[in-house]
Parts: structure tokens; sequence; C-alpha cells
């Protein structure tokens, strides 16, 4: 039986495959997307989509427990805890029903199965690629519980785009276990909610579940290595960010590395030590007990197991080498090609940022160079990083300190314009006057280098600034658009008129 033939093959059903896989087929190709589990991937299923959906929750309970505040009363807020874990999982399920629906409008093949590519492209002769039946539990392991020792089928492809992903890490000495040693998949199908959680690692995904579980009155001690929370995020976010949730008595051990997990008949007890200098001070440990620890240490690219032996897969730290450096700010055609011929590779596979959005755009400009097009290259330095815990925390472009870092100086190479909430009148409003915006403008002539926010709706007042440094726009520029009033997008252009000494509701 001849084998089938595609333009191109994706592999893996996530933001960056079934994008890249819709964007072929729109170029003419002839397109197959091959997943082993449900489509969407971790984000649709397990990550982006349905911790939003509990995080929504969290936002609203927390309003409802507020209710006399607003002049209203309900009596005593109650919660159905599988209720609220069905909702994400129901808008996880109706999300994953409609990426089937666009694969099939757009005639792209669906493949379910486990792949393994096991030739690259020689002259004339195509890819190959072998399709295993297998079983896919819902974990964080990289490879499947159970693939069929022979291949269903074999395919074969002038290109394939690899999208599979990342997988969380755990550590050396505390292996997930689906229980008391849990991942952000565990931390959202959770059966009780539990007394008390740590959580090992304070970035975006650490802090969310954190919110979302002290939120609820989950007492939840936070353990991280840096010296602050969201430690990718400015410094003077991640400090007021630090106060709110102190003031609201979620425990936040910055500094401090874990040395030890034990699992006990109850729960956990983690041990923690000071960190410093890059070593832990165990003269000064500590223990402290909970029903789970939850591990947010950061990811790995999922590729076990996906290239046969034979091909010489090049790897960097985990991920798979592309022409793509993570860190490279230049602006520069990429073609995210592998080393094996005619193999591409996007997304968290090739390594940080680990975002659905970046995922979604290297597809895009990948295949269209596959396609003999030439694509606008993707600017790295202006991605929108969001944390949506609350208030959320959202950025775009350079620190401070990463400005300090590459030797500008303040006053003499960028100014800084911060904005507070607390007298802002649509904040006040709302009752959502916690947090800032801060804007780094470069001097002289005023381009903006960067921009933070720490408000509820943060995450959606960045578009207008990555916009702006997008199109290279000034804080002139944004100083002289109208914003409507009553906004929380004003709060945007008073950091921006503060930028240039002109704030007037400060």
């Amino acid at each position: 039986m001849a084998k089938k033939h595609f333009d191109l093959v994706v592999i893996g059903g996530g933001p960056a495959g079934y994008v890249g896989a819709i964007r072929a087929a729109q170029l003419g190709m002839k397109v197959a997307c091959v997943e082993r589990s449900k489509l969407g991937g971790v984000c649709l299923n397990w990550g982006c989509i349905p911790s939003k959906s509990l995080l929504a929750n969290a936002e609203l309970f927390e309003k409802v427990s507020h209710a006399e505040e607003w002049g209203l009363s309900f009596g005593e807020v109650k919660v159905d805890w599988s209720k609220v874990i069905g909702r994400s999982r129901g808008v996880a399920d109706k999300l994953n029903k409609g990426i089937a629906f666009l694969l099939k409008k757009n005639k792209i093949e669906h493949i379910e199965g486990n792949a393994k590519i096991v030739k690259g492209k020689r002259g004339s002769s195509p890819c190959e690629i072998e399709i295993f039946d297998c079983k896919v539990e819902d974990t964080r392991t990289e490879a499947p519980a159970d693939i069929a020792k022979s291949a269903r089928e074999t395919i074969t492809a002038d290109n394939i785009l690899v999208a599979t992903g990342s997988v969380a890490r755990d550590l050396p000495f505390a292996k997930f276990d689906g229980d008391k040693i849990i991942g952000a998949r565990e931390a959202m199908t959770l059966k009780e909610k539990p007394k008390k959680l740590i959580v090992v690692g304070a970035g975006a995904i650490g802090i969310e579940f954190a919110y979302f579980y002290h939120t609820y009155g989950t007492q939840v001690t936070v353990v991280e290595m840096m010296d602050r929370i969201l430690p990718v995020e400015d410094a003077d976010i991640s400090s007021a960010l630090e106060k709110i949730y102190k003031k609201s008595k979620m425990d936040l051990r910055t500094s401090h590395t874990t040395t030890k997990v034990e699992k006990t008949k109850s729960g956990v007890k983690v041990t923690i030590a000071p960190f410093k200098d890059g070593k832990a001070d165990e003269s000064k440990s500590e223990t402290i007990e909970a029903d789970k620890v939850l591990l947010a240490i950061g990811v790995k690219g999922r590729f076990d197991g996906l290239f046969d032996e034979s091909l010489g897969l090049q790897t960097v730290k985990d991920h798979i080498k592309t022409d793509f450096v993570p860190g490279d700010f230049e602006v520069k055609p990429l073609t995210y090609a592998t080393s094996v011929p005619g193999v591409y590779a996007v997304g968290d596979v090739i390594g940080p940022p680990w975002l659905a959005h970046v995922a979604s755009e290297e597809a895009v400009v990948c295949v269209e160079r596959i396609a003999g097009h030439d694509p606008i290259p993707i600017d790295y330095s202006v991605i929108p990083g969001c944390t949506y815990c609350h208030p959320q925390v959202a950025s775009v472009g350079y620190t401070e300190r990463a400005l300090q870092e590459k030797g500008l100086k303040k006053d003499e190479d960028y100014a800084v314009g911060t904005y507070q909430l607390m007298s802002h009148g649509k904040a006040i409003a709302a009752g959502h006057n916690q947090g800032m915006v801060k804007i780094l403008r470069g001097l002289p002539r005023g381009e903006i280098l960067g921009a933070h926010i720490l408000a509820d709706q943060a995450t959606e007042l960045i578009a207008e600034l990555t916009l702006a440094r997008r199109l290279e726009a000034t804080t002139e520029e944004i100083n002289v658009t109208m914003h409507a009033h009553p906004t929380m997008h004003e709060a945007v252009h008073e950091a921006s008129l503060a930028s240039e000494g002109r704030v007037i509701h400060a």
C-alpha cells in the first residue's frame, strides 16, 4: 500500500502546531497534523486556558467575599469546589472541539498517534514519519505510558514542523507523583482544596496558583530562590505585588531554596534554607509541613523518542537546536531549521520564552518561509509577558535592571515614568486601585524601551504599549493620543506623561 504523502506534516496540535498547520493549508499545502493526545496541546487543555478559567473564578470569589463594600449582601458565600474545577475543564473541552473543527475546515488531516521521525529529507527523497498507537495518561511525563511495539503506518512529507511543546521540570530529590508532589496539571484538577500548600518557584505559573489557592482560603507558602517573586519582571513591579500579597497574609519566602522534600502519611515535609551567593545556608534550614507541594520551577523541551537516534539531532540545554538563539534580540530572518534536513521546530521545544503567542507566531513565520515567502521576522524584544494573578502583571521590552546591565544610566540614557493607581478614577470606581504603570523612555528621542504594569486588566492594557514599541512610537506620540475617560488606559497615558515630567493626576 502506498504511503500517504504530504507537503507538510506538523507534529503537535498545540498553539504552534495547529496554527502552523492552518497557515500552511491557507498557502495551498497538503497538510497533516499528528497529535497523540488532545488537540490544543498543554496550553489549551492543561495550561493557559483552563488556568485562566480558575483564576476568573478566584477573582469573582474575591469580589463577592467583599460584597458589603459594594452595598450588596448574599449571606454566607459557599464554594462548590467540584463545580469550580468542572467549569475549568468544560472550557478546555469546548475549545478542544473548536480546534478539531478548524482543522477539518481547512482540510487538514488529523492523525491520532505517537510520531517518530525516522528519515530526514535527502535530495528528492522525502522525510519519513512512523505513527504508533499509544496510550497517553494525563501526567507531565515526556513519553506516553504505552506505545505499540510496531508502527501502525508510515507517512512521508516534503517538510516536517515539530511543535511538541514542553514538559515541567521536577527536582532530583522530588519527583512528581501526581498526589503529594504535583505540577500545574494536578493543581488544576484537585478533587479537594488543600488546607496547606507549598509552591516552589515564584514565576508566572507558581504565582498564579499561589493566588488562586490563597484566595480560596488555602494557607500558601511560596519558596523562591531569587530575591523577589516574578524575578523576570521589573523590580518595582515585583516589590509592589509582594507588598499586596504579604498584606493578605501569603507567606513569601524569597532568597530561599528547597533542599529536601519528604512524603508523609498526611502530606509533605519541605525543608528550605536561605540562599545567597549561589549556595544554601543549611545551618539555618527549617521544615514546613503541608498537604501538597507544587513544583513550578520551569520547563524543558518535549521531544523524547521523537527522532530516530541515527538522525543525530542537535540539542542545546534540553531543547532542539535551530538558528533561533534564546535571548538574542537582533531582528533577522530565521528558518527554524533543525540539524535534520527537512525538519523544522518552533515553540517551547526550541527554548524560551515559553509563551503560546510566541509559539504561534514562530509557526506562521516558519511555514511562510517554507512556502517560499519572505515574512517579516519576529522582533523578540517586543514580546508581551503576562501573569494572570490579581492584580495582573504585564510587561514588554526591557526592565530597568536590564538597561543598567547594558550600561545605560538613569536620567542620562533613559527616564522613568511611574503612575500609581491609588488615585486613578476608573480604578477607584471599579474597586481595583492597587498597582502601578511604569514606562522606561529612551533619551533623547523618547522611544519606549520598556513598559511594566501591575493592575486589574494589565494583560489587556499592555497591548497598547506593545504596539507602540513595535511601531517605534515615542512617549510624545502616546501623550498626544487621546485616551477615553474614564478608563484604565488613562493610567498608561499618565505614566507616559510622567516619563517627561508632565504627569497630571499625581
